[in-house]
């Protein structure tokens, strides 16, 4: 289970730049289109699903946090579907501490890929992992609820 860490590294470094550059772009140039804005999200969660399990496999990362995106994001989409079934159109936007979420588990994975590229010992990599995952970890609890409210607030109002 060695594979080509540098290379991840690199892949997952590249993935996660160019997603920020194609928000910026997109803003910049008012070009959003709403299969964007479907896509986008999308991406971004199966990115960071990949890389977290990945570790996870590894040992770099313990199996909770993986676990933990992965059911916060399959409540989003869950809460979604069901929405969509009373209402036409689900206004659901990002909220700032789900962007917080999404940096610090990129920070995660980038500092954990990181350790093992260059000449640092394991050890002395893990305390950062382990700070930045519980900080992700912090951000995608407190999305969580805040997305669970929105959905709950979103069911119980009249259908549009």
């Amino acid at each position: 289970m060695g594979g080509d860490r540098p290379r991840a590294l690199a892949a997952f470094a590249a993935a996660a730049a160019t997603d920020v550059l194609d928000g910026l772009v997109a803003r910049a140039l008012r070009q959003r289109t709403r299969l964007g804005a479907f896509l986008d999200p999308i991406a971004d969660k199966f990115l960071a699903a990949c890389a977290l399990v990945a570790l996870a496999a590894t040992g770099r990362l313990p199996a909770w946090l993986p676990a933990l995106v992965v059911a916060r994001d399959l409540a989003q989409l869950a809460g979604a579907a069901f929405l969509r079934t009373v209402h036409r159109v689900i206004p659901v936007a990002p909220t700032r501490i789900g962007k917080y979420a999404t940096f610090a588990l990129a920070a995660t994975v980038l500092t954990a890929l990181a350790g093992d590229y260059g000449g640092y010992p394991r050890h002395a990599v893990e305390p950062y992992v382990a700070a930045l995952g519980l900080l992700a970890a912090l951000c995608v609890t407190v999305s969580f609820a805040q997305y669970f409210l929105f959905f709950l607030r979103a069911a119980r109002a009249p259908g549009r």
